[in-house]
């Protein structure tokens, strides 16, 4: 029994000898390979540190030319910007000075009948106005006048005028000019725009020289309402200019010296300024031929 157990330790020392004397020979083995092994890793981890190098410095030249051209587009927007800006600040200034200094000179200025006549808005009113000279009971020019018509003057070509000559005389005494009666069909209040419609006549012609009389037509009411009647007949050494209502709106000549205004529908704002436009025509017509 001793002896085999003498043998069994000698059998187990036999073989930890031998994996001892294996383990070394492995380790002998095993040494130099790890040393190539991880010279390659270090030359490999240099490469890629190189490469990866090399990709950061790429990429950093990249986004520095990516950043180059996002900046020029920018400051290229911006100029594009600021000449637009530019632009339009001239375009606004040319429509603030040229545009008013067109409509007054040239669109809203218009020459009728040797007149010129300027175009004027005041609020929700627009006037056309006119200079004629004035003229003294003598007829001597004295100065100019402004009138302001309420319509376009051209808008009244629709309105019929039958005097002789196209010319409205005045009555003249020794050399004077007598009186003008402006008389009336009491109906002219029906009319919103009788008051403003009398109002621009009678001062058209007194600031021309005359003298301006108001009357009626209807006898009775004239007498009723202690007002003058005057009629064409009623006299001969004034200018008579009768104002009433009728089918059509026209201007026409009654007899000598005595002139009818009538209108339709109430237009006799129109009416009166076509009557006012007739006696301006031979203003302009007199002093085109001096």
């Amino acid at each position: 029994m001793e002896e085999w157990k003498k043998r069994d330790r000698i059998e187990e020392d036999k073989d930890i000898i031998e994996k001892k004397n294996q383990m070394s020979e492995e380790e002998v083995r095993t040494e130099p390979v790890s040393k190539e092994v991880l010279e390659k890793d270090v030359v490999e981890d240099k490469k890629s540190t190189s490469e990866n190098n090399e990709k950061l410095e790429e990429h950093k030249n990249q986004s520095s030319g990516d950043l180059n051209i996002e900046k020029k587009e920018i400051e290229k927007k911006q100029n594009s910007q600021i000449k637009w800006a530019i632009f339009l600040m001239i375009a606004a200034l040319l429509i603030i000075l040229v545009v008013p200094f067109i409509m007054k000179n040239y669109v809203d200025k218009f020459d009728y009948k040797g007149l010129d006549f300027q175009k004027t808005k005041m609020g929700d009113l627009i006037f056309y106005s006119v200079k004629f000279p004035v003229i003294s009971g003598t007829g001597e020019v004295i100065g100019d006048y402004a009138v302001n018509f309420r319509n376009d003057p051209r808008d009244l070509e629709y309105i019929d005028v039958n005097i002789t000559n196209g010319t409205v005389k005045f009555v003249r005494n020794f050399g004077k000019y007598g009186d003008v009666y402006i008389s009336i069909d009491d109906k002219i209040i029906d009319c919103d725009d009788a008051i403003i419609a009398m109002a621009s006549l009678s001062g058209f012609l007194g600031d021309s020289g005359l003298k301006i009389k108001s009357a009626v037509l209807n006898k009775t009411y004239a007498k009723e309402n202690n007002e003058t009647f005057i009629n064409c007949w009623d006299s001969d050494v004034n200018t008579v200019i009768k104002v009433m209502p009728g089918n059509e709106t026209r201007i026409r000549e009654a007899k000598e010296n005595c002139y009818e205004i009538i209108y339709k529908d109430c237009e006799i704002l129109q009416a009166s300024e076509k009557f006012m436009m007739v006696v301006l025509e031979e203003y302009a017509n007199r002093f085109i031929e001096k």
